[in-house]
């Protein structure tokens, strides 16, 4: 890929995580009490509005597909299983009686 690929990805990344961290941050002070008002930035209302209300209601397998149709996540491994598994026991030896 192209240098300027790349960073365009890393960029629009970078937005997408900021926008989606400020989204939560508002949701879990809204039962907080607070001395001040929030600050309200007017730029990225496109990311405020449209981005991440949309990402919120989009299933995680249909965005899973879109990251990795645009190329925006490593490649050249294999996940780990996301299937419960067995839960850590302590060895034997320190099991008590």
């Amino acid at each position: 890929m192209s240098s300027g690929l790349v960073e365009l990805q890393a960029r629009l990344r970078d937005r997408a995580e900021h926008h989606l961290r400020m989204d939560a941050m508002r949701r879990l002070r809204g039962d907080a009490p607070a001395t001040v008002e929030p600050y309200d930035d007017h730029r990225g209302l496109f990311w405020r509005y449209l981005f991440v209300p949309l990402y919120r209601r989009i299933p995680w397998e249909i965005k899973q597909r879109a990251i990795k149709a645009g190329r925006m996540t490593a490649s050249g491994w294999t996940p780990p299983s996301r299937e419960p598994s067995r839960p850590w026991q302590p060895p034997d030896a320190l099991k008590r009686p």
